[in-house]
């Protein structure tokens, strides 16, 4: 068993591992990049409008080079989510304490879960498919579930999780824990500074958006209508609609280029 982990370690400091982490967590931080640019045109535009039906990587699509740009997203996050599985399963061994490191680990395995889907999203499209519509996915699981005899506890029990993730990933900014997990020795001190502003300010603004669309599942819940559940790019529109809205998509928007600094430094830093 420890010849098997001692194994496990060496092939994750081996150099195919490291340039997987390096292009994922750049990739990573271009997707950010592009909700940030949705959450622009969403307080930009008409807040009568409907979401887009393919959210971020339906704007990559309409790029003049879009297919490229797929293609190579499509590489660079499903190499982020195999690096992030490894790290879930023989990562973290510098974070003291079970509880923290199952923690850390748990946040590795769902941006694996998320990048391979992304990853996977970006690959069909690149090669001429449809993305599919985030928004009406979720509103049909949600019409799913609602139907089953306890829909309506399984939706809010989903709503909670989505909370409960939502508000650790507003602490996690907010102590900085993230810190933890970068070396950023090689750094200047004034880049240092400025990978952790980012850190804090774009950890809180991710939290954020997952609070809007854990309320956006509650809501569901409560009013068994399945058309009040969605994913970021509904929330975002649904957030327009208020009247300091404009203000708010601005500051997440913020918030979302910030953590794309972040995932830009991550990707020379982040300890693995």
């Amino acid at each position: 068993m420890a010849g098997l982990a001692r194994r496990a370690r060496q092939s994750e400091q081996s150099t195919p591992v490291r340039v997987m982490g390096v292009l994922g967590w750049s990739c990573y931080g271009f997707i950010h990049l592009i909700i940030a640019w949705l959450a622009v045109e969403v307080a930009l535009g008409d807040p009568n409008e409907q979401p887009a039906p393919q959210g971020a990587i339906g704007k990559i699509a309409q790029q003049p080079v879009g297919f490229l740009l797929l293609a190579i997203l499509a590489v660079g996050l499903i190499a982020f989510g195999i690096s992030q599985v490894m790290m879930a399963a023989i990562g973290f061994g510098w974070v003291p304490g079970l509880a923290t490191r199952a923690a850390r680990k748990a946040g590795a395995l769902g941006r694996a879960m998320l990048s391979l889907g992304l990853g996977v999203l970006a690959a069909r499209q690149s090669f001429g498919g449809r993305a599919g519509t985030s928004n009406a996915q979720q509103q049909r699981l949600t019409a799913d579930l609602l139907v089953l005899p306890a829909g309506r506890l399984v939706v809010g029990s989903a709503a909670v999780v989505v909370l409960v993730v939502a508000v650790a990933t507003v602490r996690r900014g907010v102590i900085r824990s993230f810190e933890e997990d970068l070396d950023l020795r090689p750094l200047s001190a004034g880049s240092r500074a400025w990978v952790n502003r980012c850190g804090v300010v774009g950890w809180v603004a991710k939290g954020v958006s997952y609070a809007c669309i854990g309320l956006l599942f509650a809501a569901a819940a409560v009013s068994r209508d399945p058309r009040r559940s969605g994913g970021l790019d509904l929330a975002l529109h649904l957030l327009s609609g208020y009247p300091a809205g404009k203000v708010a998509l601005g500051l997440i928007a913020f918030g979302f280029v910030a953590f794309a600094t972040f995932c830009f430094a991550a990707a020379r830093t982040h300890r693995r």
